[in-house]
């Protein structure tokens, strides 16, 4: 090669902005540009005709490519911290074979990605500032919870406020909230409301199960002059038009006529509904959120439900899980309701370890209003500071009712009273589910009235909101 050749190629090498190294086959440095020694923190003169594998050893750098090249006989990538230069290194060790396809050198290329990592780390950074926020907001918004008496400290519990928050603030329409009766769904209704966009909107609730057919139509759709028999003069708006801009919550929506469904489902579709006995539609916009206790989906399967509307409700589900299922809310339950009736009722009731077992062990089938009710009754019914033994005693299983109680002790009961008392435990148990009489004929198979009358004959009231 001619000396004017290289004294191009020598320019080439140090004028590089790049770091090159230049090993041979043991892994000695031969070469190294002034780039490389800068971004090494050494200078060459220390280290030609050294062995890579003793700045290795000696700390000056983690990883060697040219040790790495020459024991996979291959082209190694890898990134490289250099302690005397604080330089993260993006270095590539590249083989050169001979005729023999021998290993003759090692070329290395080293750049300086630190700018890089810098700006991961902050990126890191960013990201932790952003989910701590995100868990403040969630702080915050549970605090909020427990002032309306949802508890959220089950796993169980806490991922579905996590997500009734993030549908709340995507402004998600179409919310169905799923669970047992007793288990807050009205509750979450109204905090997805107002943790959303819309919360200084209207919010205007209905129990689908509380009005007949036709009252429930002119309720939620309104009426025009002369609808009806009894109407007003100049009509009435209707509860979409009322919720117009906000929430409309629709509770038990699975007792929805189908002539209903079929308005509700039109008004999903095109936002327009038609208010009894009207002829031009009105254009509504409003949130939709749906819950219930029953299974939609098996009702679609019996012609029950509609299943187009059943997909349109059914864009998000939450599902609030029973209180049984959530033992770890028990006791943060228990501890809100003691302290708001104790300040309402000016008491200082308070409960003991046993009250607090008996109250874990139990099965709550009126779920967390069943627990609010029970611990409302001890604090007002009971004498004593102490409520452990009235809340014991209040937790048990009723007593069987014996239809004569004249009967001596010790005497065979007959099959009467034996069917009576297995009927009382049933209308117990009824009472105890079931927030309506029509959904506890349902639960128990029997007709509206006859629930009626069997609920007077034993002195049992449904759990109330």
């Amino acid at each position: 090669m001619d000396p004017e050749t290289c004294k191009y190629l020598d320019a080439i090498f140090n004028r590089s902005a790049d770091g090159l190294l230049i090993c041979d086959s043991r892994g000695r440095i031969l070469r190294m540009n002034r780039a490389a020694e800068r971004l090494n923190g050494i200078r060459a003169d220390d280290v030609l005709g050294r062995d890579v594998k003793s700045l290795v050893d000696e700390g000056q750098i983690n990883r060697s490519a040219t040790q790495e090249v020459l024991e996979t006989r291959r082209q190694v990538s890898l990134v490289q911290s250099t302690p005397r230069s604080g330089y993260t290194l993006l270095v590539t060790g590249t083989p050169v074979f001979d005729e023999n396809e021998d290993i003759a050198y090692v070329v290395v290329n080293e750049r300086d990605i630190s700018l890089i990592e810098d700006m991961r780390r902050e990126l890191a950074q960013v990201r932790q500032a952003s989910e701590k926020m995100r868990e403040e907001l969630t702080g915050l918004a549970l605090m909020e919870l427990k002032e309306n008496n949802i508890v959220a400290q089950s796993s169980s519990m806490k991922l579905t406020v996590n997500l009734a928050l993030k549908l709340a603030r995507m402004d998600a329409s179409n919310i169905l909230i799923q669970g047992e009766s007793g288990t807050g769904k009205g509750l979450l209704a109204k905090f997805i409301h107002q943790n959303g966009v819309r919360g200084d909107k209207p919010f205007i609730q209905i129990n689908c199960a509380a009005l007949p057919e036709n009252l429930l139509e002119a309720e939620l759709f309104g009426y025009e002059k002369g609808a009806f028999t009894g109407a007003r003069e100049s009509g009435k708006a209707g509860l979409f038009e009322l919720a117009d801009g906000g929430t409309l919550f629709l509770d038990e929506i699975g007792e929805l006529s189908p002539g209903v469904q079929a308005k509700l489902l039109k008004y999903l579709d095109d936002h327009e509904i038609m208010p009894v006995g009207g002829t031009m539609p009105k254009t509504i916009d409003c949130t939709i959120l749906a819950a219930t206790n029953r299974n939609l989906e098996q009702h679609t399967r019996t012609k029950k439900f509609r299943l187009d509307l059943f997909h349109r409700l059914n864009t998000f589900t939450l599902s609030i899980p029973p209180l049984r299922d959530r033992p770890e809310d028990i006791l943060e339950l228990v501890a809100i309701c003691l302290k708001q009736n104790n300040k309402r009722y000016k008491r200082r009731a308070y409960i003991g370890h046993k009250g607090y077992d008996a109250l874990k062990s139990h099965a709550f089938p009126g779920n967390v209003r069943e627990l609010i009710n029970l611990i409302k009754q001890a604090v007002v019914m009971c004498d004593r500071r102490f409520l452990d033994d009235y809340l014991i005693r209040s937790l048990r299983p009723p007593a069987p009712v014996q239809a004569d109680a004249s009967r001596p002790h010790g005497e065979n009961t007959s099959l009467p009273d034996k069917l009576a008392a297995l009927e009382r435990d049933l209308m117990a148990e009824a009472a105890g589910r079931c927030r309506t009489t029509r959904e506890a004929a349902e639960f128990l198979g029997i007709s509206q009235p006859t629930v009626v009358r069997k609920l007077k004959k034993y002195g049992l009231e449904l759990i109330q909101s």
